[in-house]
């Protein structure tokens, strides 16, 4: 599963310059699993990149970038860590899209790119599932 998620995340950079992938630790190490391994040595600095701890602004970039047409795939380490950014999530990203007859909506994706290779740690609450309250365009 982790080598699948690689190479597509491989082919949706290689395929599309405004595909970004960021996170904490994708960049250099490739992942706390090593789902990003070996992709910014392909695609480079710019394109993947670490990003600091902070998961609300991680995912606040990423719904900025998807605003301004850019393809952001921001990772978050573990489920339970998307609690910080749940505000970015349901109240910046819902902002997105909304008013009525405006059509406006904006590709992004985040979470966890563990691919079920691990469960969080022991002191992280897991957030609960997405459901119909998913802001549109956002993809988990």
């Amino acid at each position: 599963m982790v080598q699948a998620i690689n190479e597509a995340l491989d082919l949706a950079l290689s395929r599309d310059e405004r595909v970004l992938v960021f996170g904490e630790d994708v960049g250099r190490l490739g992942g706390v699993f090593r789902v990003t391994e070996g992709l910014q040595a392909k695609h480079g600095e710019k394109r993947v990149f670490d990003t600091p701890l902070a998961e609300s602004g991680i995912l606040g970039m990423a719904i900025g970038l998807a605003m301004g047409g850019m393809r952001p795939v921001a990772e978050i380490q573990f489920a339970g860590f998307l609690y910080p950014a749940l505000d970015q999530i349901l109240s910046t990203s819902a902002a997105g899209g909304t008013a009525p007859g405006d059509g406006w909506g904006f590709p992004w994706w985040c979470g966890p790119l563990t691919a079920g290779a691990s469960t969080p740690p022991s002191s992280t609450p897991t957030p609960p599932r997405p459901s119909s309250a998913t802001p549109r365009g956002s993809r988990w």
